[in-house]
């Protein structure tokens, strides 16, 4: 289910960019994708490569300056994103 629910808000996302790019709008739609914060929700026992509030923070306005329109936090996760899009969707859904 989390797949598909991060797969059915990226794709959300990016129509209402297409959107607003159609209007002439510059108003940004950034997908910021984030990997462990360090927040209460974040909280257990083996979780790695965990960014601090402040880390994430500062990526993700460094995404807004930039004007891009997805990021990961931290950015090392987009090595863990695209590893996860070479697999075969039946071994990705037996995850």
């Amino acid at each position: 289910a989390y797949g598909a629910t991060k797969a059915f808000v990226s794709h959300y996302l990016a129509a209402l960019r297409h959107k607003f790019a159609k209007l002439g709008s510059r108003v940004l739609v950034l997908d910021a994708q984030p990997g462990f914060v360090d927040t209460a929700m974040a909280k257990g026992d083996g979780l790695f490569w965990v960014a601090t509030r402040e880390k994430a923070a500062v990526q993700i306005l460094r995404a807004v300056d930039h004007r891009r329109s997805h990021v990961y936090i931290t950015r090392r996760w987009w090595l863990v994103a695209w590893l996860l899009r070479l697999l075969p969707d039946a071994v990705y859904n037996r995850m």
